[in-house]
């Protein structure tokens, strides 16, 4: 189950979530063009019979079947040379590449613009007939053109990216992002905890991912009770391990509600099963370190 507060991080990094909405816009826009009547000798219309057209929709979905797997096969060999010549916490940020996700979805939403066109050319009711949308089988062919480019377009970007230089660039940057956010900027020392502190187990195992420092303070403060988190953005927790300690803030104060710090824990820390940027700092200068010690090692 994905929480709600990872959802923004994990369409970002997922290559389906794109094309999927790409597809029903295909579809929703296939429908709207399917109810224009053109006439036809309209110059944007399709001149076509309809076994023309059939034939047409049924060339393009098979053409872009085979253009699909073959951008997959790129990207599978992609990820294996960064993962094996760079580092494997590399992979993330080929998954997160905007500009191979959009290409994608471009392929997705022609295949299915053109599939969904075969329900309604020269079919209707079961029987063939000869009027069938001029304009929206004139859109699949606009559909071609622009994934014709875009194949050429991702060509040059798939070398251009699996450069060193490229790949640092990249990581440099969303790096410098993470830290411009203020996550480095320093505070008062953290007190140390007291022997009479109650410590609080984390429920999964995992790398701690994100931190809602204002959630944790505004509860903290609320019950008059002082917090500190055991691990650090980025760190790895096992379940049953301690993740925070709770005491009173004040020693006439009572002992603060372990269940129900235990469950603002659970909204305001998030534990993952792997690293992600959107806190994790060091997880960018973790991966320029990997590439590093590969650029040293005598086999690369």
């Amino acid at each position: 189950m994905i929480r709600r507060d990872t959802l923004p991080e994990y369409v970002r990094g997922s290559l389906w979530v794109l094309p999927t909405l790409s597809a029903a816009a295909a579809l929703a826009a296939g429908s709207l063009l399917s109810v224009i009547s053109v006439g036809v000798h309209t110059p944007v219309a399709f001149q076509g019979t309809p076994d023309d057209a059939r034939n047409l929709l049924i060339g393009i979905a098979g053409t872009m079947v085979t253009v699909i797997a073959l951008m997959l096969g790129l990207t599978v060999v992609a990820l294996q040379l960064s993962s094996t010549q760079f580092s494997p916490r590399l992979l993330r940020n080929f998954l997160r590449d905007r500009p191979t996700q959009i290409v994608l979805s471009a392929f997705v939403a022609t295949f299915a613009y053109s599939m969904a066109g075969l329900y309604t050319v020269g079919v209707s009711g079961g029987n063939r007939t000869a009027s069938f949308p001029r304009l929206a089988v004139s859109g699949s062919i606009v559909l071609v053109f622009i994934s014709l480019g875009l194949l050429v377009f991702f060509a040059d970007h798939l070398v251009h990216s699996i450069q060193v230089d490229a790949i640092m660039n990249v990581v440099q940057r969303n790096t410098v992002l993470v830290i411009q956010d203020g996550l480095l900027l320093g505070g008062e020392d953290a007190p140390e905890v007291p022997a009479g502190a109650t410590a609080i187990t984390s429920r999964r195992s995992g790398y701690v991912q994100a931190v809602r420092c204002r959630t944790l303070l505004t509860h903290a403060a609320r019950h008059r009770a002082c917090l500190r988190l055991r691990p650090r953005v980025g760190e790895h927790v096992v379940a049953g391990t301690t993740l925070a300690w709770i005491w009173p803030a004040s020693p006439g104060d009572p002992a603060p509600d372990q269940r129900l710090f235990t469950r603002v824990l659970d909204a305001g820390v998030r534990v993952g099963f792997e690293r992600t940027l959107e806190q994790d700092a060091a997880f960018g200068i973790r991966q320029l370190v990997d590439t590093a010690c590969k650029a040293l090692s005598p086999a690369v």
